[in-house]
């Protein structure tokens, strides 16, 4: 093989799987608490335990839940997005591993006090 079609198939290896994760997706979640959650925690559970969807839209990613949770993502690594959001008192970090097998979505505050986990339904 020449040297040309090296570097042809090496920049084919390299391009097929952003062009992959380029593509539009749809996940849904259920999220679950916990069993070790503090008390105020327990408060926040019904914003959580609802369905979760997680959108990417032309290489635009968020999370929509009928609990009013509606954020966007941003790319950490291939396929894995993450995000921060307020909710009352509670600041949290949100990372959705959609490269993952299964797909999963974690929430939890920044002291790692409060938890909330799911895998793809």
């Amino acid at each position: 093989m020449t040297i040309v079609k090296y570097a042809a198939l090496a920049a084919t290896a390299l391009l097929l799987p952003s062009a992959a994760m380029a593509q539009n997706a749809e996940v849904h979640f259920w999220l679950k608490g916990a069993p070790n959650n503090i008390q105020g925690c327990i408060a926040a559970d019904p914003q959580f335990t609802r369905e979760h969807t997680f959108l990417l839209v032309n290489g635009q990613a968020q999370i929509k839940s009928a609990g009013g949770i509606n954020e966007k993502l941003k790319l950490a690594r291939p396929g894995v997005y993450t995000g921060s959001f307020n909710l009352g008192r509670l600041n949290l970090n949100l990372v959705a591993d959609v490269a993952s097998t299964p797909k999963t979505l974690t929430v939890t505050t920044q002291d790692h006090g409060c938890n909330w986990s799911a895998v793809k339904q």
